[in-house]
């Protein structure tokens, strides 16, 4: 399972990102191990290692394997067929990056998160 996560510079909601990666872990998933790609902002690179520094236990005990990685946006568009879940965080009235678009035309299941 591969989730790819992205979001604007003036994020800075953890409740609102981890309450979305509920969801994301929440899709269906037949594979052992939980990949997290995350194409930032800064801000969001750092949500995503928490996230899953501290998620790794309790996946590891479910069976899964957690690989965290900083991507740039351009990888996250050339490998959408992969992608098992995509979200999107961004303050209100703030506009989608290009990816968000992207990957709903590849249809992959996609989460936009406001705050």
């Amino acid at each position: 399972m591969i989730i790819a996560v992205q979001g604007t510079k003036s994020f800075s909601d953890y409740e609102t990102f981890m309450r979305a990666m509920g969801v994301a872990l929440s899709q269906p998933n037949n594979e052992d191990i939980v990949e997290v790609w995350s194409a930032g902002p800064y801000k969001i690179n750092s949500f995503t290692a928490a996230f899953c520094n501290s998620a790794e236990n309790y996946l590891k005990q479910k069976g899964f394997k957690v690989v965290f990685r900083k991507v740039p946006e351009n990888y996250i568009v050339e490998n959408l067929d992969y992608v098992s879940y995509f979200a999107f965080f961004s303050k209100k009235n703030e506009k989608q990056s290009k990816l968000v678009s992207a990957a709903e035309l590849a249809d992959v299941e996609t989460g936009i998160y406001r705050f």
